[in-house]
């Protein structure tokens, strides 16, 4: 009776320290958005006035809005929606017209998908270590995630605030394909895309793994269900405005120069510039795709359900800021949260043999977005050509031990038994 009675206090306390610091986060990000008084970002220049052209009754217009009348918002609707709501309820009681007050309202009502994505994330390392972080640990994970650097630069300095919530639904839709879970997974994914087109990039391992491994129903259900929820979410778009839609969400990057921070700078001014100007994403995309298939090719082990898969999901996020032709500071986000769960997620990631190179993912992400945040103001004349050499040849460098480390199978016995109460098998770390 003394044991019942004295976990009843503690779990109120749990119960009331997640809600203080969940109410403490949002305020927080309020104050710090009405606070801002940095250079105006993506929320100003596209997702607030997609917000007001929605807001007027033509919520289908949405890709009308440009910049320079040539830069367009190239991701889904779906990251609009919370902020069209959060803006009509500003409107609605009459401060519409203040943007600090629109901007400190979204930004702290947003910072909601940050603590999702920041659970999910504590979830899947719980899951993957087989018990769950408790005490300062598990305090010291969540702010791994929340105090990110890359998020705040990501979401403040950038007005990216669709970005948390892109990764929130990736991450649980790796939790429902290794709970076998395909449909779902397929739902997620969809919304994912619609959220930020660059949840194509993590659909790419978890998909070559499904073709690999002949799960043929599973793959058919992620394919099908991502399918028609991107289909659903687009079609009313391309019928109301196909010209702006198919502009903004296909055509429109290839307009665009090459930019600072890339390692395609050395062939701006050469006959070879078209090159990456026009498919520096069909590079990205054949990157991850090889190295994707490098990995699980000698992997026989790797399954969803695998701590390595957020260490694949990582290398596949890091083709993004090594072989895109402009680098953004938070094009580094994705590669910094799949490679804290994959270090995080084994049994002792601070051992003394294991930390560095477990670490080194996420350390290398806040190291590049630091780096290109402080080059951001140098992009004309080929002044960042050294610094995108650079960081491109560090990527490399990484992204090939991270393969290689990847490619050796190891095997971990999980602390959990299965449901029917047996010790499991031995898996994959």
């Amino acid at each position: 009776m003394s044991r019942c009675t004295g976990s009843l206090p503690s779990a109120i306390v749990s119960r009331v320290a997640r809600w203080v610091f969940g109410f403490g986060y949002v305020a927080v990000w309020g104050i710090v958005g009405w606070l801002y008084w940095g250079p105006l970002t993506d929320l100003d220049f596209f997702f607030l006035p997609a917000v007001r052209i929605a807001l007027t009754g033509h919520p289908l217009m949405v890709y009308m809005v440009r910049f320079q009348s040539v830069i367009a918002n190239d991701n889904g609707p779906l990251g609009l929606v919370p902020i069209t709501a959060v803006a009509a309820i500003v409107s609605w009681l009459g401060g519409g017209n203040d943007t600090r007050l629109v901007r400190s309202v979204i930004l702290a009502a947003l910072s909601i998908f940050s603590l999702l994505m920041a659970r999910e994330a504590v979830a899947a390392i719980d899951r993957l270590r087989g018990a769950s972080l408790v005490g300062l640990p598990r305090i010291l994970a969540y702010g791994i995630f929340t105090a990110s650097p890359i998020l705040w630069i990501s979401v403040l300095g950038y007005g990216h605030v669709e970005q948390p919530i892109m990764l929130w639904l990736v991450l649980l839709a790796v939790r429902t394909l290794a709970d076998d879970r395909a449909p779902a997974t397929g739902i997620t994914f969809g919304l994912a895309l619609l959220t930020r087109t660059l949840a194509a990039l993590p659909l790419i391992p978890l998909g070559l793994l499904l073709l690999a491994r002949r799960r043929w129903r599973a793959l058919g259900w992620v394919a099908t269900a991502a399918a028609f929820v991107v289909t659903l979410g687009v079609l009313p778009f391309l019928i109301a405005d196909p010209t702006d839609t198919i502009y903004s969400l296909v055509t429109h990057r290839g307009t665009l120069p090459v930019g600072g921070g890339s390692i395609w700078q050395v062939l701006v001014g050469t006959p070879y510039e078209w090159i990456p100007r026009q498919w520096d994403i069909l590079f990205v995309l054949g990157l991850a795709v090889l190295l994707s298939l490098i990995v699980i090719a000698a992997r026989k082990d790797l399954e969803p359900a695998s701590r390595d898969i957020y260490g694949l999901l990582a290398l596949t996020a890091l083709t993004l800021p090594l072989l895109a032709k402009s680098v953004w500071p938070y094009y580094f986000l994705d590669a910094y949260v799949f490679g804290a769960v994959w270090w995080l997620g084994q049994a002792n990631p601070l051992a003394m043999v294991r930390w560095p190179w477990g670490a080194s993912v996420p350390v290398i992400a806040i190291i590049g977005t630091l780096l290109t945040e402080y080059e951001m103001g140098a992009t004309a004349n080929g002044k960042r050509v050294p610094e995108g050499v650079l960081m491109g040849a560090v990527l490399a460098v990484l992204m090939i031990i991270l393969a290689m480390w990847l490619r050796r199978a190891r095997v971990a016995i999980a602390a959990r038994p299965d449901r029917s109460g047996r010790a499991p098998a031995p898996t994959s770390s």
